[in-house]
């Protein structure tokens, strides 16, 4: 409406206006901060209620795929609150971004430029009639809601609820504020959208607690049997001492979502979906068995209790797992492996390894070769197929060990003495792996530092590539000239092995004699 002409009112009107921009300005940036802080924690609750809700809505289609005609209803109904909730989430959604660009809109930062704006959320929710709207669908929401729960639990839902449209509370205000201007005049923008968030999240906590509630109504009245009885399962009637024994105990029919109460032995086993594993380690050979009670409750409160035995037999062991070149394994080597079990066919055994850095492959019937890289221990653990089921047999620790150093030679001299004509009839020097259980392993000479010390004559030296001497032609000279007295010294020897990988050798010294 226009200013009064008189100019003293005008002046008066110019003053309230002033004094209310300069209230608006003064809105505390402690409140404007508590606000976003507020808004922040409300959108990281509404991302996670509806993460949470997705995976019920893939547990419905995964029940879908099992008994359609049984789920169908409820999952339609869970869709059917799905889709309201969506609706009502992208609405509030719009009102935030027009109460958002009424206030300047966002920064390059995202961040909202009029936070503080007191207008922004009055013309919206107010002036354009956006909040009484608002406050319909938020009201025929919540009826849509109620309306897709059962009749005999829709009292309690009611009550607990999250999304809820009450008038609000006026208490002492001597006029009555509608339900628009109580939330949304004159309130800074933040202050505006974080309402709107809170009331998406009221949203997002209902539409769980429905869908949940639905969810949980798919099997809600399966536990219904004609005949009980106690049913006991072993993972085998026939075992070898230190094998463990597992029974699987359940009463009949079985339903995995009730835990009977079941004792074997004088002991109680704790079930868990439905069914109770008992284990224990079988000793002595022989016969023996296990007993015990299963309890259930049904839906009517009545008790039943059914009794069971189950007997199984322990044998000797039959298995043999042995080292065709002892009890060690060796880095860098083909290490061959018989494995046999009593009463197994051979085409049937399988082995693993752990440990050692190990891989193992079956060459044959009972015949596997283990390559390992690294030294310590491996466990080489055998299994077989009995009865159409694989099954462990046993297990052996086995030393992981490199393979030794080589001696070094000259011809077949050790040193430290060598005559002067059987030194001058080698070519080089040789690295021989002496007394080794592998046949054929060898190790090549890669370098070394040679050195001739002739009596009475000047010291040469020189470096070799390989096992041969060194190519210079004064220590070739010097070779040929060996006479009783003389030295030969080599030093800085390399070797490399089976596993390649380059090792150093002590030194060695020659007199020439």
């Amino acid at each position: 409406m226009a200013l009064p002409k008189e100019p003293r009112q005008k002046m008066i009107n110019f003053m309230y206006l002033v004094l209310t921009a300069m209230l608006a300005l003064n809105v505390s940036a402690e409140i404007l901060n508590a606000f976003d802080i507020v808004n922040n924690s409300i959108n990281t609750s509404n991302n996670s209620i509806d993460s949470k809700n997705q995976i019920t809505y893939k547990q419905f289609a995964k029940l879908m795929t099992t008994d359609a005609a049984k789920v169908g209803p409820l999952n339609a109904k869970a869709n059917q609150v799905k889709a309201l909730s969506a609706a009502a989430h992208t609405y509030i959604e719009d009102l935030k971004k027009e109460i958002i660009t009424e206030s300047g809109g966002r920064d390059d930062k995202g961040e909202i430029k009029g936070r503080d704006n007191l207008d922004a959320a009055t013309r919206v929710m107010e002036n354009q009639k956006k909040g009484p709207a608002l406050h319909q669908k938020l009201t025929d929401l919540r009826n849509s809601l109620l309306s897709i729960i059962d009749p005999k639990d829709r009292k309690a839902f009611e009550a607990n609820l999250p999304l809820k449209v009450d008038e609000p509370d006026q208490k002492g205000a001597t006029t009555r504020k509608s339900w628009t201007t109580y939330h949304f005049n004159m309130v800074p923008t933040i202050a505006a959208v974080t309402i709107l968030g809170k009331f998406q999240n009221d949203i997002k906590n209902s539409e769980s607690m429905i869908i949940d509630k639905l969810l949980k109504e798919v099997s809600e009245n399966d536990f219904v049997f004609d005949k009980l009885d106690a049913f006991v399962s072993l993972n085998s009637k026939n075992f070898t001492a230190g094998q463990t024994l597992e029974a699987t105990v359940v009463m009949g029919a079985y339903n995995s979502t009730v835990n009977p109460t079941i004792v074997i032995n004088g002991s109680p086993v704790t079930a868990t979906g439905g069914k109770g594993v008992y284990s224990t380690p079988v000793g002595a050979i022989g016969e023996h068995s296990i007993s015990g009670t299963v309890t259930l409750t049904k839906p009517n409160g009545e008790v039943i209790s059914r009794p069971f035995t189950e007997s199984y037999k322990v044998g000797a062991t039959a298995t043999a797992i042995s080292a065709d070149k002892m009890n060690v394994l060796y880095t860098g080597l083909q290490n061959p492996i018989t494995i046999t079990a009593a009463g197994v066919p051979a085409e049937k055994i399988q082995a693993s390894i752990s440990g050692g850095g190990g891989t193992i492959s079956k060459k044959g019937a009972g015949e596997f070769v283990v390559s390992v890289s690294q030294t310590g221990k491996a466990v080489i653990s055998v299994s077989a197929e009995i009865d159409g089921k694989v099954k462990t047999l046993d297990s052996k620790e086995f030393r992981v060990k490199q393979v030794p150093d080589p001696v070094i030679m000259v011809g077949f001299n050790k040193g430290p003495g060598m005559k002067s004509a059987d030194f001058k009839a080698q070519q080089g020097l040789r690295a021989v792996l002496e007394d080794f259980v592998f046949d054929g392993v060898r190790y090549a000479v890669v370098g070394y530092r040679m050195g001739i010390e002739p009596k009475g004559r000047e010291y040469v030296e020189g470096d070799a590539t390989s096992e041969y001497w060194p190519a210079k032609a004064d220590i070739q000279a010097a070779v040929k000239a060996l006479k009783p007295g003389d030295q030969v010294y080599f030093d800085n020897i390399r070797v490399k092995g089976p596993d390649g990988r380059v090792r150093s050798m002590q030194n060695i010294n020659f007199k020439i004699n």
